[in-house]
């Protein structure tokens, strides 16, 4: 009994199992179409999902590149104001260049009208010195000269009046010093006129005793004497070589004291 019970009982499922499948087949195959396109809403919205993320990523990218934009579209700005500032002061500085030429070329003008008058002062301050000291060359001697009618030899002192060299070398002296005074030379070796009692200092040269050397023969030793002439050649060297004159001979006091007068004469 009991397993008839059983097997009735599995009958039953069997049939209603295959009543079931006969069912939803029925049932889809009736609703086929409804669930075709169920299915491709499904797929649609997944796709519609899949762009809407594609299409924030996007936005997101947008917005980014509008920010960097906008910040280069600052940079830019202010790019373009420091350039009219830089533009502003580099036309304010070709003004003041062009200014300072203006100023510049009339400086330069006023420079050297005061360097032509100084030449012409210069010039006549020699005309003067040469009047009241004049140099004069001595008829049929070569380069021998006098200065206020006084003979100064070049070379060898022997023979001459000792009081007439003084005074000679005392007028060259005070020429010399009135030149380097006039030309605006320092002389390394000072002179200091006095007359025929003029001397001249070496504060260069490294020797015992005094620093100072005489002008004048008489009363004096003679080697310091001639190295007094000799200092006082120097400065007249100096003094040439200001005026770019150049010495041939240092022993030709007069003569070259007179090249350098008449150079002075004729610049001016």
């Amino acid at each position: 009994m009991k397993l008839d019970k059983i097997e009735k009982s599995i009958l039953d499922a069997e049939s209603h199992r295959l009543k079931n499948e006969q069912a939803i087949s029925t049932f889809l195959l009736s609703n086929g179409h409804a669930f075709k396109s169920l299915i491709r809403a499904q797929q649609e919205r997944a796709w519609l999902d899949f762009q809407r993320a594609a299409l924030g990523t996007e936005q997101s990218r947008l917005e980014t590149s509008r920010h960097r934009r906008d910040e280069l579209s600052t940079k830019l700005e202010l790019r373009k104001l420091e350039l009219n500032v830089a533009r502003q002061k580099w036309e304010q500085g070709v003004i003041a260049l062009e200014n300072c030429k203006a100023e510049l070329d009339r400086k330069k003008e006023t420079e050297r009208a005061v360097g032509l008058e100084i030449l012409e002062q210069r010039r006549r301050i020699c005309e003067d010195l040469e009047k009241i000291y004049p140099i004069d060359p001595i008829v049929g001697r070569t380069l021998a000269f006098s200065i206020r009618g006084i003979e100064l030899p070049n070379t060898s002192y022997d023979g001459y009046d000792e009081e007439l060299l003084g005074t000679a070398l005392g007028y060259t002296a005070h020429l010399v010093y009135l030149l380097s005074f006039y030309l605006g030379v320092k002389l390394r070796y000072p002179v200091y006129p006095g007359g025929s009692h003029s001397y001249i200092e070496d504060p260069v040269s490294v020797f015992q005793g005094s620093r100072t050397f005489p002008l004048w023969v008489k009363g004096s030793v003679y080697y310091r004497f001639e190295y007094g002439v000799f200092l006082l050649n120097k400065s007249i060297e100096q003094l040439m070589n200001s005026q770019s004159l150049l010495v041939i001979d240092l022993r030709h006091t007069l003569p070259n004291l007179k090249c350098l007068l008449l150079s002075m004469e004729s610049n001016g």
